[in-house]
C-alpha cells in the first residue's frame, strides 16, 4: 500500500512539474519594473590547499525583495549561476542583470582574487615539517602550525580590521590523542574534538595544535569571518583604579614624609652648623682662659711673693728705724695695686670673653631638635632606596648630635658656674687692688706720724692680715684655673664631636635632598597610573569593539547602499585516502533517476 502511494505522488510530482515551470515562465515574463530590494546579504565560499593557498573562491548573493522585479548587482564575476530558478542571468563588464520572481532570490559568482587574509598552514610530523597528503596513514606526533596575517595583495583589508575570525579543526578520536592547543577551545563533538581558535580583528597570529596519532587522517579546517559587531562593554575596574589609587596615595605620603624628612635633616644640619660655629667660639673662649691662667696665676704668684716679702720685713721693722724704712714700702706698694688692677681688667676681660662663648654655645645647642625620630623612622629610612651607608651616617649623626645635647645639659651647670666664679675673683682683686692702693696712700700720709710702739705694731697686723687673704686668693686662683684647664681639655672631645656631627649632617642633608627628588619623580610618574590604566583598558576594549562598522560589499562598492551583511566560510581539503572520494562518486554513480528524484524532495 505503502509503495503504492509513493509511486502516486511521484507521477502527481511529474506531472505538475511542466505546469509549475510553464507558470513560472509566465510571471517572469508578466514581471514589470525593477524589483524593490531591502537587503542584500554575501557569503563567500573559499577552498584552501592544505598549505593555505588560495584554489577557488565564490560568492553566494541573497536578496530580500519588497517587490519582485529586475535586479541589478554589480561584481567582476568569471561566471554567474542562478540558484533560485531557471531564470537566465545577463552579466555586461560588471554589471549583472535578473529576473526576480521571488520575494527572496539567490545567484552565484564566481571570482578570481584574493581573500583579506593570507594563510599559512604547516604540518610537522616526529618534528620534520612534511606534505600532509604524503603521510596519511602514518602514526607519529604531530603538529599543525598555523598562520594568519594581513593580505597585502587583497583589494579591500575593511574585513581584517573588521572580522573575527574561527578557525577550527575537527580531530577523530579514533585516530588522535594527547591533543593539546594553546589558548583554543577543545570540545567533543561525537567522535571528534573540535578545536576552536579565534583570531581578533586586526591581529596576526600564530596557531599551534599538538597531538599524537594512530593513523594521520582528518577532515578539512573550516574557517569563518564574521564582522565583530558586538559591543565590547568594559570590565568594572573601579575596585582595581582604586587600588592604583591607594597606591598613588601612599606614595604621595611617602614623598610629604620624605620632603618632612629632608626639612628636618636639613633643620638639624643647620642647627649643628651654628652649634659648631658656638662651639668653636666656646672651645677658642676656653682655650683663651686656659692660656692666660697661667699668666693670671703667674702674676698673683708675684703679688703673693710680694706680699710674702713684705710681711717678713714688715716683721722685722722696730722702732724709730723700723718706721723710717717704711717710708721706701710706700713705693712698692703703689706698684702692687698698681699689679693688682691690671690683674683686675684682664679678668674682667675674659669673664666678658667667657660669657659670648657660653651664649653662643648656648643658642647653637637650643637648634638642635628634640628627640623625636623612632625606631620606625629609622627603619622607614633602611626600607628606603636611600643608600645603607648614607643612612647609617645619618643615624651615628643624629645620635652624635643628641650625645652632645646630652653632655651640654649635663655639663652646663659647670659652664654656668664659670662666669660668676671669674667675676668674683674679677671683684676680689679689684677689692685687693683698691685696698693696697688705700693702703700705700695712708701709708706715705701717717708714717712721719705714727706712732714708735703701738703704731707699728697695728701696722704689722695689718700686712699679715692682707698677706694672708692674699695667699688664699691665689691658692683659689690657682685652683680654679686648674679646672677650667680640665674642662677646655673634656670639651675639646665634646667639639670635635660635634664638627664631625656637623659635616656628616651636611652630606645627609644632600642625600635627603636627593632622595626627595626621587619619590616626587616616582610620584609625579604614578599619580595619573589610575586614568593611564582607565583610558589603556578603554583602548584596548575599542581595538576589538567593532559594533560601529558598517558592512561593505566584497565584490564591488557600488553594492554598499543594500549590503546588510557578509560573511566568509572557508575549508580547507581534507587530509584523507582517495578511495574515500571514489567510493563517493561510485555511490553517485549508482543512484538511478528515481533516487536523485526522490533526493529533490
Amino acid at each position: 500500500m505503502r509503495t503504492a502511494t509513493k509511486w502516486i505522488w511521484l507521477a502527481l510530482a511529474l506531472f505538475f512539474i511542466p505546469w509549475m515551470n510553464t507558470a513560472l515562465a509566465e510571471s517572469s515574463e508578466n514581471t514589470d519594473g525593477e524589483a524593490e530590494v531591502e537587503e542584500k546579504n554575501e557569503v563567500i565560499y573559499a577552498n584552501l590547499a592544505t598549505g593555505g593557498a588560495l584554489e577557488n573562491i565564490y560568492v553566494v548573493n541573497g536578496f530580500e525583495l519588497n517587490q519582485i522585479g529586475t535586479i541589478e548587482d554589480y561584481g567582476n564575476y568569471e561566471s554567474v549561476k542562478n540558484l533560485t530558478d531557471t531564470g537566465d542571468m545577463e552579466q555586461d563588464g560588471d554589471k549583472v542583470r535578473m529576473e526576480a520572481t521571488e520575494d527572496n532570490f539567490y545567484y552565484q559568482g564566481n571570482l578570481s582574487r584574493e581573500l583579506p587574509w593570507d594563510f599559512s598552514i604547516k604540518y610537522y610530523l616526529d618534528g620534520e615539517e612534511v606534505d600532509p597528503q604524503t603521510v596519511i596513514g602514518e602514526s607519529g606526533s604531530v603538529d599543525i602550525e598555523i598562520e594568519v596575517e594581513e593580505n597585502e595583495e587583497a583589494e579591500e583589508n575593511a574585513f581584517f580590521d573588521n572580522y573575527m575570525l574561527q578557525i577550527s579543526q575537527p580531530l577523530n578520536t579514533d585516530y588522535f590523542y594527547n591533543v593539546e592547543a594553546e589558548d583554543a577551545t577543545i570540545a567533543s563533538s561525537g567522535k571528534d574534538q573540535q578545536i576552536t581558535f579565534t583570531v581578533m580583528p586586526g591581529e596576526s597570529e600564530t596557531l599551534t595544535i599538538h597531538a599524537d596519532t594512530d593513523q594521520l587522517e582528518m577532515e578539512g579546517m573550516e574557517i569563518s569571518a564574521l564582522p565583530s559587531s558586538f559591543s565590547v562593554e568594559g570590565p568594572d575596574t573601579d575596585s582595581l583604579t582604586e587600588e592604583f589609587q591607594s597606591l598613588t596615595n601612599a606614595i604621595d605620603e611617602i614623598n610629604q614624609g620624605v620632603g618632612e624628612l629632608g626639612d628636618g635633616i636639613s633643620g638639624l644640619s643647620g642647627g649643628l652648623s651654628d652649634l659648631e660655629n658656638g662651639s668653636s667660639e666656646f672651645q677658642g673662649g676656653l682655650n683663651e682662659l686656659n692660656q692666660s691662667s697661667g699668666e693670671l696665676t703667674g702674676a698673683s704668684e708675684e703679688i703673693n711673693n710680694a706680699f710674702q716679702t713684705v710681711q717678713e720685713e714688715v716683721g722685722q721693722i722696730t722702732g724709730v728705724d723700723g718706721i723710717e724704712e717704711l717710708s721706701g714700702m710706700t713705693e712698692a706698694a703703689s706698684d702692687m695695686a698698681s699689679e693688682m688692677e691690671n690683674l683686675a681688667d684682664e679678668l674682667d676681660t675674659l669673664s666678658a670673653g667667657y660669657g659670648d662663648a657660653k651664649e653662643a654655645l648656648k643658642t647653637a645647642m637650643d637648634d638642635i631638635p628634640e628627640a623625636t625620630l623612632t625606631e620606625e623612622d629609622f627603619q622607614a629610612l633602611y626600607d628606603s632606596e636611600l643608600d645603607s651607608e648614607m643612612v647609617d651616617e645619618l643615624v651615628d649623626t643624629y645620635e652624635a648630635a643628641q650625645n652632645a645635647l646630652a653632655v651640654y645639659n649635663e655639663s652646663v651647670e659647670s659652664f654656668d658656674a664659670v662666669e660668676p666664679t671669674l667675676d668674683e675673683f674679677q671683684t676680689s682683686t679689684s677689692d685687693i687692688a683698691a685696698n693696697i692702693r688705700e693702703f700705700a696712700d695712708e701709708l706715705d700720709q701717717s708714717v712721719g706720724e705714727m706712732d714708735v710702739d703701738e703704731g707699728l705694731d697695728e701696722f704689722i697686723g695689718s700686712v699679715d692680715t692682707m698677706a694672708e687673704n692674699y695667699n688664699q686668693f691665689h691658692e683659689g686662683l690657682v685652683s680654679y684655673t686648674n679646672g677650667v684647664g680640665e674642662l677646655s681639655t673634656s670639651y675639646a672631645e665634646i667639639h670635635n664631636g660635634i664638627g664631625e656631627s656637623a659635616s656628616g649632617a651636611g652630606e645627609l642633608a644632600n642625600g635627603a635632598d636627593e632622595l626627595q627628588d626621587g619619590t616626587s619623580e616616582l610620584y609625579d610618574a604614578t599619580q595619573n597610573i589610575p586614568d593611564d590604566m582607565q583610558e589603556e583598558i578603554d583602548k584596548m576594549i575599542s581595538q576589538y569593539d567593532k559594533s560601529d562598522f558598517d558592512p561593505v560589499s566584497f565584490v564591488s562598492e557600488e553594492n554598499n547602499d543594500i549590503t546588510n551583511s557578509v560573511q566568509f566560510v572557508i575549508q580547507t581539503d581534507n587530509i584523507q585516502p582517495e578511495e574515500d572520494t571514489e567510493d563517493a562518486e561510485e555511490e553517485e554513480e549508482d543512484e538511478g533517476f528515481w533516487d536523485k528524484l526522490l533526493n529533490l524532495f
